[in-house]
């Protein structure tokens, strides 16, 4: 995956705490397992009841839909990366 690219120790150390930081703040919306792979997002949608607005609470379910996606495509895109 890392196509022949290097990176120095500096680097892959922030990398990692990005990653790292990431999956700490998923697991407190979500399971430690799902959140080890960018899962977790949906579990923030809310009712039509909670956002006053049926619109709202549709739009902002797609947001956390595809969000999670994009997370989990860096998460994963990232642990090829390290390997």
């Amino acid at each position: 995956m890392s196509d022949g690219l290097k990176a120095n120790k500096a680097a892959m150390d922030a990398i990692a705490s990005g990653i790292n930081g990431a999956i700490g703040e998923l697991k407190g919306v979500g399971t430690p397992g799902a959140a080890a792979v960018g899962r977790g997002f949906s579990e923030l949608s809310l009712s039509g009841m909670e956002t006053g607005h049926e619109g709202l609470s549709s739009s902002f379910k797609e947001f956390c839909d595809r969000w999670e996606w994009g997370v989990r495509a860096l998460l994963h895109d990232a642990n090829e990366f390290a390997e």
